[in-house]
């Protein structure tokens, strides 16, 4: 009896002594502190402006010039600006590029005062800091009007190519700006700096002569890439301002005569955007266009150019009809030659719009509509041009009928 005593008092005080350590375990690690996290930018910038080791401190500016989110840490944002002026050039480049994604939106304004200081103090970062306030969309005056005037002196040709980078996304079109610009094009040998420029001044011109003029001329570069450039530059242009119409209309006559695909298509994307001005030349190349070339594409902007500059001939009208007759045609070509037809047949009504009303057996609800539209559009013009003197294609047709004088407007 005694010994089950015994035996139950050391049960007892071994489970206590087991629950005492737990608790005891538990109470130092609830008195335990671990310290914060660090973030990395801020240990990497400690190490540049620590470290004695060389290559330390470029491995923390490569990663300082890596690190793809914003680093809105005040203190690394100033051990970045003292970095841009170390003794080693490649580390002062890497935090340049790292001041990309520097500060707060609040820190705008110091950032770039910060840039442009060490932008003017020191040639080696030029090309950097451009790059930095690209990335940084910093499309402010300060820095603008800076660029600008450093452009019109500089005929480095590294620095020019960064420099017109920088205004093909915020150059602001001044006539400062574009004669800048139109200079450095001329003077510059470079196709590179030239696809620059022609790109910049065709976004960001305001249809100024010298811009228009620039653009209309290098559309017969020899070097493809340039001629698409300066052909989008003219559609831009023509956006901005409908009135340059007739010095675009000189440079499309000749582009249009192209064997290049891609050149024949930017023009045609010209010709969409003018206002109609039919062209009897014009209009037979976009004839041809549509009869010989197989790319869908290319064939419909060619018959939406027809609405633009077709001269309503017989060739024009017989080839929109043939498109529209074509069942097996591309449905996108059918509808735009359902449209055009209506602009240009209302001197020669009867078999386009006989055409255009059996389109209502079509499955196409999409052709079925511009169908319509084409019908009403050929009504309307009919209406408009009542009473003038049917055309020679008109007498063709109706033989019967001669021009007399009480269909001509008094």
């Amino acid at each position: 009896m005694r010994k089950n005593w015994i035996f139950l008092v050391l049960i007892v005080a071994f489970l206590f002594c087991v629950l005492d350590s737990e608790g005891a375990r538990r109470k130092r690690k609830a008195r335990r502190r671990y310290p914060s996290p660090t973030h990395p930018v801020v240990l990497w910038a400690r190490t540049l402006s620590q470290s004695v080791d060389p290559e330390e401190r470029k491995v923390a500016a490569f990663k300082l010039s890596q690190y793809s989110l914003p680093i809105f840490q005040t203190d690394v944002v100033e051990r970045l600006i003292g970095c841009m002026k170390d003794p080693d050039v490649h580390i002062k480049v890497l935090c340049a590029k790292a001041m990309s994604r520097a500060g707060r939106q609040s820190d705008s304004e110091w950032v770039r005062n910060a840039l442009v200081a060490q932008y003017q103090a020191d040639p080696i970062l030029r090309n950097t800091i451009v790059r930095t306030f690209i990335a940084r969309k910093d499309s402010s005056p300060q820095v603008h009007d800076l660029l600008v005037n450093v452009a019109s002196k500089s005929t480095d040709h590294d620095e020019l190519l960064v420099l017109v980078s920088y205004f093909e996304n915020f150059g602001f079109g001044s006539g400062q700006f574009v004669d800048v610009l139109t200079n450095i094009y001329k003077n510059s040998p470079d196709i590179k700096i030239k696809r620059g420029v022609a790109k910049a001044l065709g976004g960001r011109g305001q249809g100024q002569e010298s811009v228009v003029t620039l653009l209309t001329d290098c559309t017969q570069s020899k070097d493809t890439p340039l001629q698409l450039i300066c052909l989008e530059g003219l559609q831009l242009q023509v956006k901005k301002d409908s009135r340059l119409s007739a010095a675009v209309g000189n440079a499309i006559s000749k582009t249009i005569e192209s064997e290049d695909l891609d050149v024949l298509m930017a023009t045609l994307d010209v010709v969409n955007v003018l206002p109609e001005n039919p062209d009897p030349k014009v209009s037979q190349r976009l004839v041809e266009i549509i009869e010989s070339v197989d790319d869908p594409d290319l064939q419909e902007k060619a018959v939406l150019a027809l609405g633009v500059m077709g001269d309503g001939s017989d060739k024009t009208v017989g080839a929109l009809q043939k498109l529209l007759e074509k069942k097996d045609g591309e449905e996108a070509t059918r509808i735009a030659a359902a449209l055009v037809l209506g602009k240009q047949a209302y001197g020669l009504t009867e078999k386009p719009r006989e055409l255009l009303s059996k389109c209502k057996d079509e499955r196409s609800q999409s052709l079925r509509t511009a169908c319509q539209l084409g019908l009403q559009e050929l009504e309307s013009r009919k209406a408009k041009n009542k009473g003038v003197a049917p055309s020679t294609r008109e007498i063709a047709d109706n033989p019967s009928e001669k021009p007399s004088s009480d269909k001509v407007k008094p």
